[in-house]
């Protein structure tokens, strides 16, 4: 894996903790040059003294937040070659009927326009290079959904298929992309205050990490244990290769084998 990316440019949506800032660590790793955004970049500081990782503070629910990352990251290191499209939120709700319509704008505006923005921001600069990467980040909830997550489900589903388009439009142009679908992976998701473990404390009326275990149970991990950033971030740097130069329209699961789906 290292110095597979030499030579190459990587933009990082949600790069500031979690799934987006392991694929920032395993990218540069690999020898890129990588721009992260996220609303907040603090978690970046430590690789940001190198010169080749920049923070890039930015929200990609606003239309032009994308198009501002793209142009920071033409602007310190003359093209975009690899976008992972990461930054997105998935609120616990309490069921379907109680998701209102701003519910599913917020989740929308971010799990897939933000993407859709950020993919039209950066194809024309890799489509000039005739060659590109895009990475989506998605989910399994798209094929298992979650009532927990009615609106998250839907807008990862859709980013299948936005993957799928893209590949259908531009793999002849030289730009591969590819759907990485993670599924209980140990995220800030889980551990943020009123997240999924704080959930599921209070439903089983016990502490977080025996919660936890006991989710692990009832959801029944084959692996038995929920994953690491470390482990979807693997999957991306792989994809970001020339190693994978020959896929493009995937959907990779990261899941410890919990999918029932073919």
């Amino acid at each position: 894996m290292s110095g597979d990316l030499v030579g190459r440019v990587a933009v990082v949506t949600g790069a500031g903790g979690g799934i987006g800032l392991a694929c920032v660590q395993h990218l540069h790793a690999a020898g890129a040059r990588i721009v992260g955004a996220d609303l907040d970049v603090s978690g970046l500081e430590s690789l940001t003294a190198s010169g080749e990782v920049l923070g890039v503070p930015a929200d990609l629910r606003d239309p032009r937040g994308a198009a501002t990352v793209m142009e920071a990251a033409a602007g310190a290191f003359g093209r975009i070659d690899i976008l992972v499209n990461n930054a997105g939120v998935a609120p616990v709700r309490s069921g379907f009927l109680e998701t209102g319509d701003a519910d599913w704008n917020a989740t929308l505006e971010l799990n897939l326009l933000g993407y859709v923005r950020a993919a039209r921001a950066a194809i024309p600069m890799m489509r000039s290079a005739g060659a590109g990467v895009l990475i989506h980040i998605a989910s399994e909830a798209a094929r298992m959904p979650n009532p927990r997550l009615p609106d998250y489900s839907v807008s990862k589903a859709a980013v299948l298929m936005l993957s799928k388009v893209l590949a259908a439009e531009f793999t002849s142009q030289g730009i591969r992309s590819n759907v990485v679908s993670p599924a209980f992976i140990r995220s800030p998701i889980y551990d943020r205050p009123g997240g999924i473990a704080e959930s599921l404390a209070e439903e089983f009326g016990v502490d977080k990490e025996t919660a936890l275990r006991r989710y692990v149970e009832l959801n029944r991990i084959p692996v038995g244990r929920l994953g690491t950033a470390d482990e979807v971030a693997a999957v991306v740097a792989f994809l970001a290769s020339e190693r994978a130069s020959f896929i493009s329209g995937a959907n990779f699961a990261v899941d410890g084998g919990v999918t029932p789906t073919v």
